[in-house]
């Protein structure tokens, strides 16, 4: 064998939980599809808001329906404002240091206002990603459950800033991928190793819902541990905006994580941890990339501050009514389309392949519409299609336009 031979065998990697030699030239693919379609780097002022960006170059004016602000806070005054407050009164973009160290004032004041907001011990971070890197390879190895290794379960449909560190946990322990929302697998996995834990997710990025009702009862069943990322139902439901997961784990405690992004519904940036067993708070501050990484900057901490401030009003409910109706509108005139999210405000409008997608996305764009395609990696093969996103600052009458227009499109295409 010659030394290049041996050299390729060496570097070639078991692809056990990812392979870029297949992913990577696919998904270019795709994207470059789109690119030449003018569906990339759009470049927009957005001073009048989601619903009426314009494209700089050309001119070209449209409502945005890939933004996942689904109750368009980002651009609320009162947490613009707060974020423009907080710099001014730090007088300091941020520690710039890791905040088990030393950390503002205002971060810890933060942490405690997330928690009397949500009913339980919140951790805040700059994003999900940075809390699951920290958090699932603690929670392999039982450093959280006080035992030995747990054997982890990922959903298929598990978003990818929790696939992505299935390499690192699997050092720690056995990884297995279930099938989407298969409890059958998942008990057959809990009979037959004694200390399990389900990563998955609430309401899933490209449409559909756990089913937390399976999930709690084989919680309550076998022991198992919970780690669920509700990031795209933060803020969309539940008083306070609790998400969907609490409205079935309404009592967190030390086999559950629920964590979220704060940069999603919530109108701010970066992620949260919802915790119940206050023994692992201090610990996971000093763990992983939450110990070495650096806090929130200040107008983080502010913009967070000043949405809760608009969380603890009236005007919460109303924009997630709005949202619900919204849903309900959606819902009812598209029965008949391939269209996966019923009940969600993430819609998923299947057209099978990568061209279709982007036809189908850029003929919304040109009515006045933007809707991302997707393409695997992100879903199955000869599944792309294009999500959609609705909002609660979407009027009724602006869903219902949006509808008209892509059953037009659709039936067009057909």
């Amino acid at each position: 064998m010659h030394l290049g031979d041996e050299v390729t065998e060496t570097v070639m990697g078991p692809h056990r939980f990812r392979n870029n030699q297949r992913m990577v030239p696919a998904s270019e693919a795709a994207w470059q599809l789109a690119a030449d379609n003018g569906m990339l780097d759009i470049r927009v002022d957005a001073t009048n808001g989601q619903n009426r960006l314009r494209d700089v170059r050309t001119g070209h004016e449209f409502l945005n329906l890939s933004s996942c602000s689904y109750l368009g806070l980002n651009s609320h005054p009162t947490v613009v404002e707060a974020g423009i407050a907080a710099l001014r009164d730090e007088q300091i973009t941020g520690l710039a240091m890791a905040e088990f160290r030393i950390r503002l004032d205002a971060a810890h004041r933060l942490e405690d206002e997330l928690s009397a907001l949500f009913g339980t011990r919140v951790i805040p971070s700059i994003s999900c990603g940075v809390i699951s890197a920290a958090v699932l390879p603690l929670l392999a190895s039982g450093h959280l459950t006080d035992s030995g290794p747990l054997v982890v379960v990922f959903d298929k449909l598990a978003h990818f800033s929790m696939n992505f560190v299935k390499p690192v946990v699997a050092d720690e322990a056995m990884v297995l991928t279930s099938p989407h929302n298969d409890m059958r697998f998942l008990e057959e996995v809990c009979r037959t190793y004694p200390r399990v834990a389900y990563v998955c997710e609430g309401l899933y990025s490209t449409g559909g819902l756990a089913d937390l009702e399976g999930i709690k009862a084989l919680q309550e069943k076998y022991g198992m541990y919970v780690y669920l990322d509700d990031s795209h139902a933060l803020s969309t439901q539940g008083p306070n905006g609790e998400g969907y997961a609490r409205s079935v784990f309404r009592e967190l405690d030390d086999r559950t994580m629920i964590v979220a992004s704060t940069a999603k519904a919530f109108g701010s940036t970066g992620g949260i941890a919802m915790i119940g067993d206050s023994g692992a708070f201090d610990f996971l501050y000093r763990s992983g990339p939450m110990g070495w990484s650096q806090g929130l900057r200040t107008a983080a901490i502010g913009t967070t501050l000043g949405s809760i401030a608009v969380h603890r009003s009236l005007e919460l409910t109303e924009r997630q009514s709005q949202l619900a109706e919204n849903v309900a509108i959606f819902d009812r005139r598209m029965k008949g389309y391939d269209v996966r999210g019923s009940g969600s405000h993430i819609k998923f409008v299947t057209v099978g392949d990568n061209e279709r997608a982007v036809q189908l996305s850029n003929a919304l764009y040109r009515r006045g519409y933007y809707c991302s395609a997707m393409f695997f990696p992100i879903v199955p093969r000869g599944r792309s299609g294009v999500r959609l996103m609705l909002r609660g600052d979407m009027t009724a009458s602006m869903t219902e336009n949006f509808v008209s227009v892509l059953e037009e499109v659709l039936d067009e295409q057909a």
